[in-house]
């Protein structure tokens, strides 16, 4: 039997509208896109279950699509359901196989790599379940009571890939489960996703069995899934262009760059943004971002991580869904994300919530959030090092293995990395982009080592003894993305070069340093030469 698991309908009768009934419920969402049911009954007696699943198999039938029993095996083999789903602390996936023969499905849930690996090693299972993914309040025992998120699920993905890209295993499909619906869905599936492995489907309750309108909202979410998410571009393959062409688009688009950034680097952040042509605005008001994504053409976002509360975590988190629901562009500055623990975790949250443009650190910053991808492993190089101290990388290696983590990070958060040093890299990891909507293709992955990568000449020592003159050059490379500054596209509607324009950010923003350099020695004049030479290299 050939399975479609892309919208895999999870029951949950206790969410079931005044206006409906559970069944109208079901036959709903089955007659209206649902490609798979999976009867999950938690109270009901063995009697009660039994009816149940015997009027739902019914429904099913007539549709073609299977019926998978969570846990109960008798009820399954009662009514003769097409296969049956298992939790950790439910029957074994082996036993299951032998009471209910070759031929039936088998399902069970995986919250974690070891879970995986197990499923895995078994060859019994035919799907797994991978999450939960966001929270949710249908899941009150789970491993991760705030979701695995995707970088998670990446991680499990992995062991999957490794598993059934080898000839002689069974192969082995997945959905994604936990806190999906309608406006992430698509969201989940583009980052739930890793070369030559990616979801089969998304399992969804709530969203559907909690619907006043069952069969729109799974037509909605049909449609949703299949739909390329709203962040990606068109992605030109021209190639390199010139620094003046790509300024004179800033100078044409006057950009708006919104900072949710840190107390210490606002002033001097503002400075830059206006030097380049670019117009600041510092805003931590959630109320006004919408109108912001819908009223601006060229707008794009900084999310600095410099000085984090947890009021400004939440709102972080809902200025980067707001940004990516409209597709504008993000960049990250995971600021200090190595230097504790917390730290990490705090870039963990925004990188499962939203999904960045670019993602620009120093080389202690980028090794932090290397750890979150789905190649890291924890006997990894440098895994045991410190890579921080306070904002500051002391992470001292080789060029060459700068590049494959920066690599690495690229093609899991499917981004442009910015590394800063004394050499700056800029690896485009949306160069995968142009070979394939919106998932990987499978057949002809792009390998991590295969991105390409430019390197920039760092501007001056000097500018290491200016606060905030890391961050302000998020500033720079966000107006360069929001006026679509690759030195090619013409405006927004024709296809975007994004690593092109990062480049040119980062080529304008070091060259200011230099010319700078050259004309002082000290750290208050360096500030503001700096800011004179990016407005006449801007201006003239």
């Amino acid at each position: 039997m050939v399975v479609d698991y892309s919208v895999y309908l999870v029951t949950d009768s206790t969410m079931i509208p005044e206006s409906s009934t559970f069944l109208r419920q079901v036959e709903e969402s089955i007659e209206n896109g649902a490609t798979i049911v999976q009867l999950r009954e938690k109270t009901l007696g063995t009697r009660e279950f039994i009816a149940r699943a015997s009027k739902v198999h019914e429904l099913t039938k007539k549709k073609g699509i299977p019926l998978i029993i969570n846990d109960r095996v008798d009820v399954a083999l009662a009514v003769d359901a097409e296969g049956i789903h298992v939790g950790q602390d439910d029957m074994p996936a082996a036993t299951v196989r032998e009471l209910i023969g070759p031929d039936k499905i088998i399902g069970v849930t995986c919250s974690n790599v070891e879970e995986t690996q197990q499923v895995c090693d078994e060859g019994i299972a035919d799907y797994v379940g991978l999450g939960t993914v966001y929270f949710t309040n249908t899941k009150k025992d789970t491993k991760t009571p705030q979701g695995t998120g995707p970088i998670g699920v990446r991680k499990m993905l992995q062991v999957l890939r490794k598993h059934n890209t080898s000839k002689s295993n069974k192969s082995i499909r997945s959905v994604a489960i936990g806190g999906i619906n309608q406006t992430n869905a698509a969201k989940v599936l583009y980052q739930c996703a890793i070369p030559q492995q990616s979801l089969d489907g998304v399992a969804i309750v709530s969203c559907i069995m909690a619907s006043e309108d069952a069969a729109g909202s799974t037509i909605e979410l049909a449609e949703v899934i299949n739909l390329t998410v709203p962040w990606i571009r068109k992605f030109s393959n021209g190639g390199p262009a010139k620094l003046e062409d790509k300024v004179a688009a800033v100078q044409n688009a006057k950009p708006l760059v919104h900072h949710i950034t840190n107390n210490v680097v606002k002033n001097f952040s503002a400075n830059v943004t206006l030097a380049i042509g670019a117009s600041p605005i510092m805003s931590e008001l959630a109320q006004e971002y919408e109108e912001f994504a819908t009223n601006i053409p060229n707008l794009s976002l900084v999310v600095n991580l410099g000085t984090p509360s947890d009021d400004l975590m939440l709102t972080f988190v809902h200025a980067l869904q707001i940004y990516n629901k409209y597709g504008k562009y993000i960049v990250f500055d995971p600021v200090a994300g190595g230097a504790t623990n917390a730290r990490l975790e705090a870039c963990r949250k925004l990188l499962n919530a939203g999904q960045p443009s670019v993602i620009k650190g120093n080389v202690g910053e980028i090794l932090a959030i290397w750890k979150l991808t789905s190649s890291y492993q924890v006997d990894s190089d440098s895994a045991g090092q410190s890579l921080m101290r306070g904002v500051d990388s002391i992470a001292d290696l080789e060029d060459d293995v700068v590049i494959r983590i920066g690599q690495e990070v690229a093609q899991d958060f499917r981004t442009v990395v910015v590394i800063t040093g004394k050499t700056n890299f800029v690896i485009d990891g949306t160069y995968a982009e142009s070979k394939s909507t919106y998932i990987w293709d499978v057949k002809a992955p792009i390998r991590a080592s295969e991105l390409p990568v430019t390197k920039i000449q760092g501007g001056h020592p000097l500018m290491g003894s200016i606060t905030g003159s890391g961050c302000s050059l998020g500033s720079t490379i966000a107006a360069f993305i929001a006026s679509h500054a690759d030195g090619q596209s013409k405006d927004t509607n024709e296809s975007f070069n994004i690593g092109e324009a990062v480049v040119g950010a980062v080529e304008l923003y070091n060259k200011a340093g230099e010319l700078a350099g050259k004309e002082t020695s000290t750290p208050g004049a360096f500030m503001v030469k700096f800011l004179d030479k990016l407005y006449e290299l801007t201006h003239t």
